[in-house]
């Protein structure tokens, strides 16, 4: 799959148009539908997508993301596109949405198709819908598929209700309509050493800036590494230790011992197992960490 930070000439694509934050199941549907008719008709498939997320120019508050780009970028190209436009937002966001369409969509890449959602909007005062889609589509010689709602057990599938999930702590029905686990990456860095007197050495990443947040607490997740691994994730501030008021992420992963300070690993939440709490000395945080891997250890034979 090739990356392109600009609009070029690049005609005859399938297209399909979103920001795909978390590229969630109606995401990953979406998405299909345009690599599937490239497929079916001898064509190449294109995602535009923006670098940042458009909401942010609309919202008095920044939406913090449920992925990293690049972890976006991964998961459209494991659906089969053939190209990713990952624009600047701010060059096209004054353009009328007629404008934009024909001018920059129809311009650049003469689509032989456009899949949206159905609330898709793009243009200036997002002007521009699916009806305006549709009703240029045959001026335009493109053929306009509109996915429906996508609902998972009588919920829509949709970023804002994923982000609200995770921000609620509620990561398992997050990680339903994600149809992936929810997944941090960054650079392994060296912390107080506290976990590994203990007898149980960590991982510690920084929560990255712009993604959602847990609440915080312990978790069964998943640490990559070269491969993957069951772990304890601990999420917060460590309460114990009063001098130690630093947010970080702890893994303590099973079956490993390797140094990996500086390397980037990618860390998955898949259930929260507990509150984070504040122990009355170090020998009862050391037996509820015991209880916390054996719970993982449990979990980790189940899933």
């Amino acid at each position: 799959m090739k990356v392109f930070k600009s609009i070029n000439h690049n005609p005859d694509l399938a297209l399909a148009l979103g920001f795909f934050d978390g590229v969630h199941q109606a995401h990953q549907k979406l998405i299909s539908k345009a690599v599937e008719f490239a497929q079916q008709n001898g064509k190449k498939s294109a995602v535009i997508t923006f670098e940042t997320n458009p909401s942010n120019y609309f919202r008095k508050d920044k939406t913090q993301n449920i992925s990293a780009n690049e972890e976006r970028l991964e998961r459209i190209e494991a659906l089969g596109v053939d190209f990713v436009y990952l624009l600047d937002f701010e060059e096209f966001m004054q353009m009328e949405a007629l404008e934009y369409l024909q001018d920059v969509i129809v311009k650049s890449f003469s689509p032989c198709c456009i899949v949206t959602g159905f609330n898709h909007k793009f243009g200036r005062g997002r002007q521009g819908d699916t009806n305006l889609l549709a009703k240029y589509s045959e001026k335009f010689n493109y053929k306009f598929i509109e996915l429906s709602a996508q609902k998972i057990q009588s919920c829509l599938v949709s970023s804002s209700n994923i982000r609200e999930m995770i921000a609620n702590g509620h990561i398992r029905n997050a990680n339903l309509l994600l149809g992936h686990s929810f997944s941090l990456k960054n650079n392994v860095v060296k912390g107080n050493q506290i976990a590994h007197t203990l007898g149980f050495p960590t991982a510690n990443i920084y929560w990255p800036n712009n993604i959602i947040h847990l609440p915080h607490g312990v978790y069964f997740g998943y640490v990559v590494v070269d491969k993957t691994y069951p772990a304890v994730i601990n999420w917060g501030v460590k309460p114990t230790f009063d001098d130690d008021s630093e947010e970080v992420v702890e893994a303590h992963i099973l079956n490993f011992d390797s140094k990996i300070y500086g390397k980037i690993i990618k860390v998955m939440f898949l259930m929260k197992i507990r509150e984070e709490m504040k122990f009355p000395n170090v020998e009862a945080l050391k037996k509820q960490i015991e209880e916390d891997v054996e719970t993982v250890r449990k979990l980790a034979r189940l899933s």
